[in-house]
């Protein structure tokens, strides 16, 4: 299953239950985990039917600032 990895502008818990939240919207049909590194700013999403610019869009549409990380 591929892993994408994203750097996330977060700076607190809020921040990262609101990704957290917002991708969960997605569990059932091929996100498989979400982990996020809020000292480190990253969010690593493992997938089963998404590519990374659709989770990168999903991330951005809970108003932070987001990119892939290249592997």
């Amino acid at each position: 299953m591929p892993v994408f990895v994203y750097k996330v502008d977060m700076t607190c818990d809020g921040c990262a239950n609101r990704i957290r939240k917002k991708l969960s919207g997605l569990n059932g049909q091929g996100l498989e985990d979400v982990d996020i590194d809020l000292e480190n700013k990253l969010v690593k999403v493992t997938v089963n039917n998404f590519t990374a610019e659709q989770i990168l869009a999903e991330i951005k549409k809970t108003g932070k600032e987001a990119s892939i990380v290249p592997a």
